[in-house]
């Protein structure tokens, strides 16, 4: 049996009834890269406010998520690619 105890939020530090949630890695990585939850409250126990917070967020920007996760990934540049800098340039000697 549980104990009904209270405790810290992970988010907002905050005395509540804290519990961990289950958010997806990509979920967790987008609320913290809009800043909508603290870096250290991650796979952490939050109370019902932060949760109910965080989860109308991801519903309301889940556009904005299925866009980012449709864009390919930035190419990186190849050997073949790769052009030398300017004034790096090799030069071959006639012999």
């Amino acid at each position: 049996m549980q104990q009904n105890t209270s405790e810290l939020c992970s988010n907002c530090t905050t005395e509540a009834k804290c519990r961990r949630r289950d958010f997806s890695e990509q979920a967790w990585t987008v609320l913290v890269l809009w800043n909508e939850v603290k870096t250290a409250a991650v796979d952490q126990a939050i109370c019902d406010d932060c949760y109910n917070e965080l989860r109308e967020v991801l519903i309301d920007r889940a556009e904005d998520i299925q866009a980012a996760l449709a864009e390919p990934a930035p190419k990186k540049p190849t050997a073949a690619t790769k052009r030398p800098a300017p004034g790096r340039q090799k030069v071959r000697k006639a012999g």
